[in-house]
């Protein structure tokens, strides 16, 4: 079984369809043979990224998301997307996109880390675009999980 949960750690909701997000996220993981898995999305601001950047990573900048693996090697997944809806906002006001586009887009991408996926250098970070494009096309049925 694949859980996501939502989970907003500020005052400012966002637009996001939850069919999308469950059926989103589980295909993303039934895709690379996961199926179980447990994975929270905390909506928050820069300050807390900012934060755990500085913390987890030792760079003082902001960033839209991180993703942290919580399982033992060899265990389902379990992980954390943290996910900054100022920087989603930023973000979709620099590339023209929708928010809620913006916001979609950065959530399979903090699937994908989950996963192992890396865009620490060009070729990484062209294969999680070109997934990320086409988790966005996909059509969603809405049903359970």
């Amino acid at each position: 079984m694949i859980s996501v949960q939502l989970i907003y750690d500020m005052e400012e909701t966002a637009d996001l369809d939850d069919d999308w997000l469950n059926n989103t996220c589980k295909n993303i993981l039934n895709d690379k043979d996961q199926n179980t898995a447990t994975i929270s999305i905390i909506l928050t601001n820069d300050k807390k990224l900012r934060k755990l950047k500085k913390e987890y990573f030792g760079e003082d900048v902001f960033t839209d998301t991180i993703s942290f693996n919580l399982e033992e090697d060899g265990d389902p997944i379990d992980g954390e997307i943290y996910i900054s809806l100022n920087r989603v906002s930023e973000n979709a006001r620099e590339f023209n996109q929708d928010t809620s586009r913006e916001l979609k887009r950065v959530i399979i991408h903090g699937c994908l880390h989950l996963l192992g996926y890396d865009d620490q250098t060009p070729e990484g970070k062209k294969t999680m675009t070109c997934m990320e494009d086409h988790y966005l096309s996909q059509p969603i049925v809405p049903g359970p999980i």
